[in-house]
C-alpha cells in the first residue's frame, strides 16, 4: 500500500477538522472507529479511505451529562446514578463516566474498594486534589485527569470495561466553603464553578454519558456538576419531607441556567424506595399528575414529570451497595428492583437520544 494512502493521528485531525486529542477519544468511544492497519516507530497509521468513510459518516454524537441531584439524604440518590451508570455501560453497551462530586464517596465506595479509594486518595487522585490546586496556586497542580480515572469500575464481575469513575474525597468537607472564595488568575478561569468543565476537556468527548452525583446541597460543588450537565434527574422518596425542597432544586437550577446562558433541563423525578404505603401512593400519583406544590402559577416553573419506572425499597438494592459483596449478576446485586432500574435507564437514553423502546 502507498504511504500516500496512510494517515497518522495527525493526519486524521486535520482531515476531520478537529484536535489530535480528539482523535484519540474518538478511538476510546466509538467501537466502530477504524483499526489502524499498522503501528510504526512514530505511531499508528490508518488507511485514508476507511478513515475517510468514518469521517464522512460521523455526526457528532453528542456526550450526555446528567447530574443525580437531592437536598435530602437518603433517597436512594447515590445507589440510583451508580445502577443507571452501571446498566448504561453494560447492558446499554455506552462509555460512561460517573463522577463522584459527594464528599460522602458513597458513590466511590459502591464502585470501587475502600483500599483502592484510600490509595487514590492519598496520590491526589481524587476529586478533592482539583479543588485543592486551585486553592493552592503557589504550590506544583497534583491533579492529572487521566490519572484520576478509575478505569473497569464495578462490583459486578469485577469490574465492567465501559464504566470509569472520577472519585470523591472526604476532604471536600474541609474545603468546598472555601472554594467560592478562590482568587482565580493566570491560566485559570475567574469563575470557581468552572474548575470541573476545564478540568474535563481533555477526556469529555470520550463518553457517550457522564453521570454526576451531586452532594444534596446548592453549593459550588454542586454547581460545578451543573455547570457541564446537559440535563438533571431528582431522585425522591415519595414522602412529603422528601420532596419538599424539588421546587427549590428547579428554581435554582433555572436560576444558575439563565445565569451562564447555558439549558439545563430537568429531565424527571424518580420515586426511589417505594413501598406499599397510602402515603407514598398518594404521593406518587401527585407526581405523575405534576401536583407537587410550589410549580406552576404564580411561579411559571413547570414541575419535572415522573419516570414511568418506580425503584422499590429492597433488601437486595440495600446490599448491592456494599462493594465486598460476591455478586456477578444485576440481579443478583439489585433483586426485584432490577427492572424497573433497567426501564429507568432506557427512559433515560430514549429522552437523550429521542429513542423508542
Amino acid at each position: 500500500m502507498s504511504m500516500d494512502n496512510l494517515l497518522g493521528l495527525a493526519e486524521i485531525a486535520d482531515l476531520a477538522g478537529v484536535t489530535k486529542q480528539a482523535v484519540s477519544n474518538w478511538r476510546m468511544r466509538y467501537d466502530d472507529f477504524p483499526r489502524p492497519i499498522q503501528n510504526l516507530q512514530s505511531g499508528p497509521v490508518w488507511d485514508r479511505e476507511n478513515i475517510e468513510a468514518w469521517v464522512k459518516g460521523f455526526k457528532g454524537k453528542k456526550t450526555h451529562v446528567i447530574s443525580f441531584i437531592n437536598l435530602k439524604g437518603g433517597v436512594g440518590k447515590t445507589l440510583t446514578a451508580v445502577a443507571v451508570a452501571e446498566m448504561l455501560a453494560q447492558e446499554e453497551n455506552k462509555h460512561v463516566l460517573l463522577i463522584d462530586l459527594d464528599p460522602q464517596t458513597n458513590a466511590t465506595v459502591t464502585l470501587i474498594s475502600e483500599e483502592q479509594w484510600a490509595e487514590m486518595d492519598r496520590d491526589g487522585r481524587t476529586i478533592a486534589q482539583l479543588f485543592l490546586d486551585r486553592l493552592n496556586q503557589q504550590d506544583t497542580p497534583k491533579f492529572d485527569i487521566e490519572n484520576a480515572i478509575a478505569r473497569g469500575v464495578s462490583t459486578i464481575n469485577d469490574g465492567i470495561a465501559r464504566l470509569d469513575l472520577l472519585p470523591s474525597s472526604i476532604r471536600l468537607i474541609d474545603i468546598q466553603d472555601r472554594i467560592p472564595m478562590i482568587a482565580l488568575s493566570g491560566n485559570y478561569t475567574a469563575n470557581p464553578s468552572e474548575i470541573l468543565r476545564i478540568a474535563l476537556q481533555p477526556v469529555i468527548d470520550r463518553y457517550d454519558y457522564i453521570i454526576i452525583d451531586c452532594p444534596p446541597s446548592l453549593g459550588i460543588i454542586t454547581k460545578n456538576g451543573l455547570r457541564i450537565s446537559t440535563g438533571f434527574i431528582i431522585p425522591t422518596i415519595p414522602d412529603i419531607v422528601s420532596t419538599w425542597g424539588i421546587y427549590q432544586i428547579v428554581n435554582n437550577v433555572d436560576k444558575l441556567a439563565k445565569d451562564i446562558g447555558h439549558p439545563i433541563p430537568a429531565l424527571g423525578i424518580i420515586a426511589t424506595k417505594v413501598q406499599s404505603n397510602n402515603l407514598h401512593r398518594r404521593v406518587v400519583a401527585d407526581l405523575k399528575d405534576r401536583r407537587l406544590g410550589h410549580f406552576g402559577d404564580p411561579s411559571g416553573l413547570p414541575q419535572p414529570p415522573l419516570f414511568n419506572n418506580i425503584i422499590p425499597q429492597t433488601v437486595s438494592v440495600a446490599r448491592g451497595a456494599d462493594v465486598e459483596a460476591d455478586i456477578r449478576t444485576f440481579k443478583g446485586k439489585y433483586g426485584s428492583a432490577y427492572d424497573s432500574l433497567h426501564g429507568l435507564t432506557q427512559e433515560i437514553i430514549a429522552l437523550c437520544e429521542k429513542k423508542k423502546y
